[in-house]
């Protein structure tokens, strides 16, 4: 007998749907929501844009202020520092690869974020003190606020800090070795940049993180609803598979049974599988009909007063029902339809295992708060040791049915003899 587990498994290719499994939806690429950008194209666009950026600005810069300056007017420490360096030829040489290193590091960035933000640094520290101006200064700048940027975004934030003050504390070491108020020209600026490059890429960053998570939480969502609906589905198929295969199989027992010494009764009996497989056949296209979404009306869900059919359909038995609710059209139809699965899925449990001469059901309105609709059915078989476990597949079902109404469940042997499934299901929502 096919359990819920194996039915969940072969829904898709019964339902003719592209794909079911959980938190996948056919046409989409990734998540419930789709970029229509192509991945490739957004990656270079990362990549390049700050780097084609950066260059214009910095190598724009550079040349400007070496057309509008001596190269040989540089500041004291530069001399002190570095004398050699003071011939026009080698300035020129110099800032100009300064100004295109800085961009160049960008495009391998994002897989050592953290040294080449560092060499990046170095590369506008050695730019400032070529072009002391606060305009050839903070150009040479352009490509460390990139670097810092993409660095927090890569996860490098203890880097981007750590340099991030470094270069801001440069200003003051060159003032407090060479007592040149001009080295603390670019304190002010690089101050409002620092600020900017840490705010501005920490918000972004959470706001990544803030995103992914809405993604993260709508796939958690998608894939609970899928999977409750394949749960749905399966206990639907299963209730309907179980009870009607146990029912042909008794009938061609029966009639196996009969053949030659009663023919007239082995007839009636593969009569009777007949008619079962055909109910049978239609209920299942029923619960795939709803799979698909099919647009042709669905035949009425099962209420209360097809229990009564259910134990006329009983065999090797004497079944006997007790009907105690005066107003059945004022039930719920969610609750008819549950009470209707439970008492089918009982009568099959008790077929299949209990060996049960006498089989009662019960469907009663009972008092109380709101009202209650009491589904009983118990027998006179072989009691616990031939029932399933609370752990089998029926059982199982039938609990989860009741439970999502928001009724009460039992299941056990009884007193004396046999086995009593008992459901009692709220006639109101619950509040």
């Amino acid at each position: 007998m096919p359990d819920e587990a194996s039915l969940a498994e072969v829904l898709s290719s019964l339902s003719g749907r592209e794909d079911y499994s959980l938190g996948r939806m056919p046409g989409v690429d990734s998540g419930p929501y789709a970029d229509h950008m192509p991945a490739s194209r957004r990656s270079a666009l990362r990549v390049w844009v700050p780097v084609v950026l950066s260059a214009l600005v910095q190598l724009g810069t550079t040349f400007g202020v070496l057309a509008t300056r001596s190269v040989r007017t540089m500041p004291p420490w530069l001399h002190h520092a570095a004398p050699r360096i003071d011939q026009p030829a080698l300035v020129v040489i110099a800032a100009v690869v300064l100004a295109l290193a800085g961009p160049v590091l960008l495009v391998w960035i994002r897989r050592w974020p953290g040294p080449l933000l560092v060499a990046i640094a170095a590369c506008a520290v050695l730019g400032e003190t070529l072009l002391i101006t606060v305009v050839g200064a903070v150009a040479f700048y352009i490509s460390v606020v990139f670097g810092v940027v993409i660095a927090v975004l890569q996860g490098a934030r203890l880097w981007a800090w750590v340099v991030t003050g470094v270069l801001w504390l440069t200003p003051i070491a060159l003032y407090l070795a060479t007592r040149q108020v001009g080295a603390l020209v670019l304190l002010v600026p690089w101050t409002i940049v620092s600020i900017l490059v840490l705010v501005v890429p920490e918000g972004a960053r959470n706001r990544r993180a803030w995103r992914a998570q809405l993604l993260r939480d709508a796939e958690a969502r998608q894939a609970e609803e899928a999977q409750a609906e394949r749960v749905r589905i399966a206990r639907e198929l299963h209730d309907v598979l179980a009870h009607s295969l146990s029912q042909i199989n008794v009938q061609a027992s029966v009639g196996l049974h009969l053949f030659d010494t009663q023919p007239e009764k082995a007839a009636e009996a593969l009569a009777n599988v007949k008619d079962t497989s055909k109910q049978a056949l239609g209920e299942v296209r029923q619960v795939l009909g709803m799979l698909r979404g099919d647009e042709a009306p669905l035949t009425p869900e099962h209420d209360l007063a097809g229990i009564r059919q259910l134990v006329e359909d009983v065999r090797g038995a004497e079944a006997v029902l007790d009907f105690g609710v005066p107003d059945a059209a004022a039930v719920p139809a969610a609750v008819q339809q549950a009470a209707y699965r439970i008492v089918q899925e009982a009568l099959t449990n008790v077929t299949k295992h209990a060996r049960a001469g006498r089989i009662r059901v019960e469907v009663v309105e009972a008092s109380g708060e709101g009202g209650w609709l009491l589904v009983a059915v118990s027998d006179d078989g072989q009691g616990a040791a031939a029932t399933p476990s609370p752990d089998g597949r029926g059982l199982l079902g039938m609990r989860e049915r009741t439970e999502l109404l928001g009724g009460v469940f039992s299941a056990g042997p009884r007193p004396d003899r046999g086995f009593e499934v008992r459901a009692e299901l709220p006639l109101r929502s619950p509040s």
